[in-house]
């Protein structure tokens, strides 16, 4: 049986700024009646522009009565949303999905694995792991190609010296030994080499399905329950 698709809701188009690694970050103000639906990071919305649809995570922290995206411009929805004019009008459904549950990860250690614009679901976790004095308990694995695609730069910086262990996977450019901060492979192979067994870490993971299976895998291989790993769809 389908489902029927998410209610839209009209919106206003605030901001776009440059993210880095050929995302765009852009801001809108969703209607009073939705905002409070954002309650979880890695939740997300459909975007209605041209009567076109497509699906995009939350970047921002919850409870903002902005909401943010990173967006890449691939397909209609996408495109269109790096030239509507500023202060128009687009549509947006409420919040979707059940996001990270960041309750459960509270007091744990906690690997955050990402690729491409799934950093979107991330930037709201760390920023709150850093909040709740859990930085030095969090692990980010960010998964791109080269160092031109490396998204939100200065924010992983800040993230690093939060206390936050923030390492860049480099897929298709090589890693100079010694080079903090990098390294050379893909996001699973680099959790693999540098993750020790151990139970009670808790995973989550958003981007390329490629990665997320292999990651499941590897919690497996870890010592880590089922349950201990999470997307956030």
């Amino acid at each position: 049986m389908a489902h029927a698709p998410p209610e839209l809701r009209v919106a206003t188009l605030r901001s776009r700024t440059d993210a880095g690694g050929g995302l765009v970050r852009i801001a809108i103000e969703p209607p009073v009646s939705i905002a409070t639906t954002y309650e979880h990071p890695g939740q997300y919305v459909v975007l209605g522009i041209g009567g076109k649809t497509s699906y995009f995570v939350l970047a921002n922290d919850t409870g903002d009565p902005t909401w943010e995206l990173l967006v890449r411009p691939m397909g209609e929805v996408a495109e269109a949303a790096l030239v509507v004019p500023l202060g128009e009008s687009i549509e947006v459904s409420a919040a979707l999905g059940s996001g990270f549950p960041m309750e459960e990860a509270r007091g744990r250690e906690l690997l955050l694995a990402v690729t491409g614009s799934g950093i979107a679901a991330a930037r709201p976790v760390v920023r709150a792991r850093v909040r709740e004095h859990e930085a030095h308990a969090t692990l980010v694995l960010v998964g791109v190609r080269t160092r031109a695609e490396i998204p939100l730069a200065a924010e992983l910086a800040d993230w690093s010296h939060s206390g936050t262990r923030v390492t860049v996977c480099l897929s298709r450019e090589e890693v100079e030994a010694g080079r903090e901060g990098f390294a050379f492979g893909y996001v699973q192979d680099v959790a693999r080499a540098t993750l020790l067994p151990t139970s009670g870490r808790m995973i989550f993971a958003a981007g390329a399905k490629g990665m997320v299976h292999a990651i499941r895998g590897l919690a497996q291989e870890l010592g880590a329950l089922e349950s201990d790993v999470r997307t956030n769809y």
